[in-house]
């Protein structure tokens, strides 16, 4: 093969390695980008259930505090009522107690416990009604705390379902990035090759070039030089012919 054909065929090997390090490349720089969305978007992810997951506790706990509450009310409320029903049979018992009363003084006394005893029904009664109130604004905030519980708990699934597919990814971006990243490295050392080879052939060009302009040089000087030669011996033939022309 000439080192023409050969710079030739270097040059155009060249030019393939530079198209194709440039593909490796645009891939790489892709790869790269995915990388860094994915990586981007787990961090977020993870940030986002840890932020739920704090709201979960928190929820939590004021959820207990609410059913403690709750248990503590219809403690207080059952209480209650039976209190209230120890003072309504109470006056039951003074009712009856002014009704056969045989004396007015028996019947005076009973009254004034009567009095006593429903002035206690109307404050066990209202103390019963407050406590059924709060029970209720108390039951209707464990409703809203548990359906908020609900709600983050299902928010914490489906993140948590979103980063075994962002760490597929991730892994395969992290592959594909490091054959790329090779791919690429490797195609640098074959263009930088080629260019290291394609200067070797095209100095040899130039020397060959050299060398043959020199030779050519010789040749013409050399031709130059035997017909000056040649011009020196018919001139000296053309002088003795006159002179023997002359005698």
């Amino acid at each position: 093969m000439s080192l023409a054909r050969e710079a030739k065929k270097i040059q155009a090997r060249k030019q393939e390695v530079g198209k194709l390090k440039r593909k490796s490349a645009r891939q790489l720089e892709k790869e790269q980008s995915i990388l860094r969305r994915s990586s981007s978007g787990l961090a977020l992810v993870e940030r986002k259930i840890e932020s739920a997951k704090e709201q979960l506790s928190d929820v939590s706990d004021v959820l207990t505090q609410k059913l403690a509450q709750q248990e503590s009310i219809q403690r207080l409320i059952a209480a209650a009522e039976e209190r209230l029903q120890h003072e309504r049979d109470a006056k039951d018992q003074a009712e009856q107690e002014i009704e056969y009363a045989e004396t007015g003084e028996e019947k005076e006394n009973a009254k004034i416990r009567l009095d006593s005893i429903i002035d206690r029904i109307e404050e066990i009664s209202s103390e019963i009604k407050e406590r059924n109130k709060m029970a209720k604004k108390v039951t209707a905030a464990i409703e809203e705390f548990s359906k908020s519980r609900s709600k983050i708990s299902t928010k914490i699934q489906k993140k948590a379902h979103e980063k075994p597919d962002l760490k597929k990814l991730i892994s395969k971006s992290k592959k594909a990035s490091a054959r790329l990243a090779k791919s690429v490295a490797s195609k640098e050392k074959q263009e930088e090759s080629a260019k290291e080879h394609f200067k070797k052939v095209k100095a040899k060009l130039e020397e060959l070039k050299t060398k043959r302009r020199k030779s050519s040089a010789k040749r013409s000087s050399k031709k130059r030089k035997v017909a000056k030669k040649s011009k020196r011996k018919s001139k000296a033939k053309r002088k003795t012919a006159k002179k023997a022309r002359r005698r």
